[in-house]
């Protein structure tokens, strides 16, 4: 695909720039606690998807500035909940809905790159179901407090949270936070690895962070990381079809050029230079799950 000018998509609640080959997304409703609007959800979707299609892009890093008065602070609550349920899906009915942090959910979940949160505040519902849970790490502000308030607010926990917190944390754990409906510091046992790191202060975060990306967008292959990813969330359900499903993998993978490149780098001690991209250089294979289409088909979440 062209090089996209993210500065030119039109974004309202995002700030989208690219620091090399990693991409920074930057959540802009400070003055507002970042709470989660329709408008954040459409920004975010349009951009992970872009962002997944971009060959440019290797590492995505979703934050906030850690001057604000939190990461995300949740949904925002001002009117109630009457924005969730639309009269088109009154026309159409319930089952038509498709939840708007789910939605965020699932673009960050199906983007084939590398995927960062830089939690450098607070963060209530959907900004930690939507805006954390999704992502491949995790860093967090040891003093952020981490709410989980669905049961004391009469809805479900969204985002597909049910689904990824017990295959992140143990269903133990998700039951505890989830059925409690409290709020928890990072280092809670309750949120035991959860996190890939911590740091005392805000400012830190998004630095190390950053780092971190950098250092991962020059060492990994684009594809490798694309078919690892797909193998841990859309494998077997054995172990047999798992193995067949990796050699597959082993074998278009060792077809390709980064497979040489990353042979030859180590044999001669010098840094990577892996040129494979998603749009030419993975496999017709994938993906070998049927894909569900559930995207909002209104302009509206």
């Amino acid at each position: 695909m062209s090089c996209p000018d993210y500065s030119a998509q039109g974004y309202q609640t995002i700030v989208v720039s690219l620091d090399g080959p990693v991409a920074v997304v930057k959540l802009d409703r400070s003055k507002q606690r970042n709470t989660f609007i329709d408008a954040l959800a459409l920004d975010l979707i349009a951009a992970y998807e872009l962002l997944d299609r971009d060959d440019r892009v290797r590492v995505v890093l979703l934050t906030a500035d850690h001057t604000a008065p939190a990461f995300c602070a949740g949904a925002d609550l001002s009117s109630g909940w009457d924005r969730v349920y639309t009269e088109e899906d009154e026309r159409q009915g319930r089952h038509t809905h498709k939840d708007a942090g789910g939605q965020v959910t699932l673009a960050i979940f199906r983007c084939r790159k590398i995927t960062i949160s830089a939690v450098n505040g607070h963060a209530a519902g959907v900004g930690v179901t939507g805006f954390q849970l999704p992502c491949d790490f995790r860093f967090v502000w040891a003093g952020a407090k981490l709410s989980f308030p669905f049961v004391r607010r009469g809805i479900v926990a969204e985002a597909g949270s049910t689904y990824l917190l017990p295959r992140l944390i143990g269903y133990s754990r998700a039951v505890a936070l989830l059925l409690s409906g409290g709020t928890y510091a990072p280092d809670s046992p309750l949120l035991q690895g959860l996190y890939y790191a911590s740091f005392p202060n805000r400012e830190e975060v998004f630095p190390a962070a950053l780092a971190f990306a950098r250092e991962l967008a020059a060492n990994t292959s684009q594809t490798s990381v694309a078919w690892i990813k797909a193998l841990l969330w859309r494998g077997a359900d054995s172990v047999e079809g798992q193995h067949l499903l990796d050699s597959r993998g082993m074998a278009d993978l060792v077809a390709r050029g980064d497979s040489a490149e990353g042979a030859r780098a180590f044999k001669e001690r010098r840094p990577f230079k892996f040129s494979d991209v998603l749009s030419k250089d993975l496999s017709d294979f994938v993906p070998w799950w049927t894909e569900l289409d559930v995207r909002q088909r209104t302009s509206k979440l």
